[in-house]
Formats: C-alpha cells, sequence, structure tokens
C-alpha cells in the first residue's frame, strides 16, 4: 500500500489506525511526501539541490514515520521518499524525439502552462526528473515487483503464523484455566473420599452398637428364662434341658431377625450417606466450574480476525461440564450392595455352645439335686461365658462386614468417582499435546527462507 501525503497536511494518528484496518496480512506500508512547488520555488540553483529540504517534506517524512510506526508497526513500513508529482509528471510527459509535450490538448490551458513554466527554469526534462524523486519511488515498486511471488507467500506465512500464534494463545488460555479449574476441584475430590471413610466408621460403629445391645438383650431374657426354668423342673433334667433349648431356638429366631433388620438398616444410611457425598461432590464441582467460568469472563475474551476459525468451542464449560457428564453415572446403581457375612453364623455359633452348657449343667442337677440356686448360678456362669465370647465377636464380625463394604467400595462407587477425577485430567494431555504441536509448526515455519515453503513434520 502507498500512503501519501502533503507537506500542508499534519499526519494524524486517526489516519493511520484506518489505513491499519485496509491491511491483509503481511502487507507493506510505502509513505510518500508529495511536495508542493511552483517554478518560481525553484529559479535559482540553490533551490534545485535537495528537494526534500527545500521544501520541507523531509519533515513531513518523519513525522509521518512517527504517527504511522506505533499504530502499524516498524515491520510494516518501507523507506519512505519524498517526490515532487507535478514536476515528475512534466518531467515525464515529454517526447524527446519529437521535443514535444505528451499533454492532452485539453489540458493545456493548466497542465501545460505548468509544464512549460517547470521548463522555463530547469535545463531539460531530465534534471527535472532527477530532482522530483521519482525514479527512488519507481526503483523501491520494481524491487516489490521483482520479489512479488515471494512477497505472497511470505504474506501468507505470516498470516499463517498470526494465526497459529492467536491458536497457541487460547490452548495457553484454556490449559492454564483448566488447571486451575483442577486445583479448585481436588479438594472436593478429597471431602468426597473422606466423607466415604466416615461414613463407614460411622457404619461400623452402628453395627457393634447395635450387636452388642442385641446380644446382651439376648442373653438377659435367656438368663431370667433359665432360671425360672431351673426352679420350675428342678430334678428333671430332660424337661430342664429340653425347655432350655426351646427357649434359646425361640430367642434365636428373634434376635437374628433383630441383627438382620440391624444391618439392612445400617446399610440403608451408609448407602445414603455415600450418595450424597457424590451429590455433594457434583455440586461442589459445578461451583468450583462456575467460579472459573466467571473469573474467565471477567477477564476478557480474545480479539481474533474475521479469518480466524477454530472449527469447534473451547469454551470452560466444555471441560467443567464434562464431570456432570461423567459423574452422572456414579448416581445410578452405586450401591453398596447386600453380599455381607451371614449374621446366623455367629448365632449359630453360639447355639452349639449352649447345647454343650446344657449338657455341662445336667451333671450339676444330678450331683446337688438339693441346691437349685447353685444350679442357676451355674447356668448364668456358663451363658455369661457364652455372653463374653459373643461380645468379644461383635468387633471381628463389624471389621469383616466393613471390609466386604471396602472391596465393593472400591470397585463401585469409589472407582467412579477416581475415574472422575482422572477423566477430568484428560483436556491437559489434549491441550499440552496441541501446544507441543503448533509451537513446533510455527517454529518451522518462521526458519523457512524468505519467500518458501516447505513441508512440514508433525
Amino acid at each position: 500500500m502507498v500512503y501519501v501525503n502533503g507537506t500542508n497536511k499534519k499526519p494524524e494518528t486517526t489516519t493511520a489506525r484506518k489505513i491499519k484496518s485496509y491491511l491483509e496480512y503481511g502487507t507493506q506500508v510505502y509513505p510518500l511526501i508529495n511536495a508542493r512547488g511552483y517554478a518560481d520555488d525553484y529559479e535559482f540553483e540553490e533551490d534545485r539541490e535537495d528537494l526534500c529540504r527545500q521544501s520541507g517534506a523531509d519533515n513531513t517524512l518523519r513525522q509521518t514515520v512517527d504517527v504511522l510506526a506505533p499504530v502499524l508497526g516498524a515491520e510494516v513500513l518501507l523507506e519512505g521518499h519524498c517526490v515532487q508529482g507535478m514536476l515528475a509528471f512534466s518531467a515525464l510527459a515529454y517526447d524527446d524525439s519529437t521535443q514535444s509535450t505528451t499533454i492532452h490538448p485539453s489540458r493545456e490551458h493548466n497542465l501545460a502552462v505548468s509544464q512549460q513554466e517547470y521548463f522555463s527554469v530547469f535545463p531539460d526534462p531530465l534534471e527535472m526528473r532527477a530532482f522530483s524523486q521519482i525514479d527512488a519511488v519507481a526503483r523501491t515498486i520494481r524491487n516489490k515487483v521483482a520479489t512479488f511471488r515471494e512477497d505472497i507467500v511470505e504474506s501468507n506465512k505470516g498470516k499463517v503464523r498470526e494465526m497459529l500464534g492467536q491458536y497457541l494463545q487460547v490452548l495457553e488460555t484454556q490449559l492454564a484455566g483448566h488447571r486451575t479449574f483442577l486445583k479448585g476441584a481436588e479438594p472436593e475430590f478429597d471431602k468426597c473420599r473422606a466423607a466415604f471413610r466416615n461414613a463407614i466408621a460411622e457404619f461400623e460403629r452402628r453395627i457393634v452398637n447395635n450387636r452388642r445391645n442385641r446380644w446382651n438383650t439376648f442373653f438377659n431374657g435367656l438368663n431370667e428364662a433359665s432360671d425360672a426354668i431351673v426352679e420350675d423342673d428342678f430334678g428333671d433334667s430332660d424337661a430342664i434341658s429340653q425347655r432350655i433349648q426351646r427357649e434359646f431356638k425361640t430367642r434365636r429366631t428373634g434376635v437374628e431377625a433383630d441383627m438382620l433388620k440391624d444391618t439392612e438398616q445400617a446399610v440403608e444410611v451408609l448407602q445414603q450417606q455415600m450418595l450424597h457425598a457424590v451429590e455433594r461432590l457434583l455440586e461442589d464441582i459445578k461451583h468450583v466450574e462456575f467460579q472459573q467460568r466467571v473469573g474467565f469472563t471477567c477477564s476478557g475474551g480474545l480479539d481474533f480476525g474475521k479469518d480466524m476459525v477454530l472449527g469447534y468451542d473451547l469454551g470452560l464449560g466444555d471441560f467443567g461440564s464434562m464431570a456432570f457428564k461423567i459423574g452422572s453415572y456414579a448416581m445410578t446403581g452405586g450401591t453398596i450392595g447386600s453380599a455381607f457375612p451371614i449374621v446366623g453364623t455367629a448365632i449359630g455359633a453360639i447355639a452349639g455352645a449352649l447345647v454343650g452348657v446344657v449338657m455341662t449343667v445336667i451333671g450339676f442337677f444330678t450331683r446337688k439335686a438339693s441346691k437349685i440356686r447353685k444350679a442357676q448360678v451355674n447356668v448364668l456362669e456358663y451363658l455369661d461365658g457364652e455372653r463374653e465370647k459373643a461380645l468379644d465377636g461383635v468387633a471381628d464380625e463389624a471389621s469383616k462386614l466393613v471390609a466386604t463394604i471396602n472391596k465393593e467400595l472400591e470397585i463401585g462407587l469409589l472407582k467412579k468417582v477416581n475415574d472422575m477425577q482422572s477423566a477430568l485430567q484428560q483436556p491437559i494431555t489434549i491441550f499440552e499435546t496441541q501446544i507441543t504441536r503448533i509451537t513446533r509448526l510455527k517454529n518451522q515455519l518462521e526458519k523457512m527462507p524468505y519467500g518458501t515453503i516447505q513441508a512440514v513434520q508433525y
């Protein structure tokens, strides 16, 4: 682009901005100052020594460059020149072979008159042409014509480099934003896992307390029933044995049902607590994403040229919402399960022990039939011993139950939470890979010789 300014016109920043709006990628600007001057201005020989200095065009050229460079960029500007357009026209519009003007007769009263006035001052058209500096302008234009193809290639390369640079800026901004998002989301995942651990610990405490209470209630009732049976049927060992066993079986059925019910209720509470932890995790991630989106919006968007087409949206929402797409399945079917150790196993062990207790106590009846109370005490002592064994085994039973739940959790809900966090890391790899590739491509373009294009390696 050739920008021509006159010596009587001060350059303005608004003009420079308007010029910039016209420029395409790789376009350069050639500033020219058109010096005005009548024939009388060049009457003396010293007036014809330096066109720029004589007309003050050199100052105007310097001012013009000072205004254009900050707006357009120094690399966009070619070296400027001063030219006396009317003088150059007058010198060129003359045929030496016929010694006559080539100006159209319709302009004989203005352009032709000015030409004759210049001829009256300058010795010949060649000196007029040399002084006008039109040849410097011609050389600049010819030089650009000579490298026209290379300039087009370089212009296109510059356009591609600029687009790649903008693309890199987008990727780097999104990468930084996603890292910030992950940093904010990480504590929420930790809180979810901690909620799982706390829920299981609470479950274990509930199981232990419930079973201890059930065993104590079971043995308290069995003790009272045994006292009554020994007193009622003292001396009849068969009757005592049968009644105590029937009492045990009746109470066993009840306590087994109660323990199973306690376990089911505890599992239901555990399920609700864990699913609530996942729901809270998703809400917290949504909050982190919202804060990140607000921060990105407030920081201002990137301004692309009309030719910059990414082909897909790189908004933060694409990756923030990924948490909910991935996490949604954690809310469906993510239950704790029902593969727990059978409660009746422990009760069955007590049943076997009680049979031995009753058979042993019979020996006291036959040897010490006269002392009912002593027989009752001996029965209670044996029952209390079994009570302690049952209570001592509660913690181990609860631990086995928790171990089963932990195993299901690790391959179920916890795995889904961990998978969700891992999936949120994937965009980091995608961004980093793209940044590496685009940077490599941009570097290869920058290293290519001027005006050439070569195959690139990804």
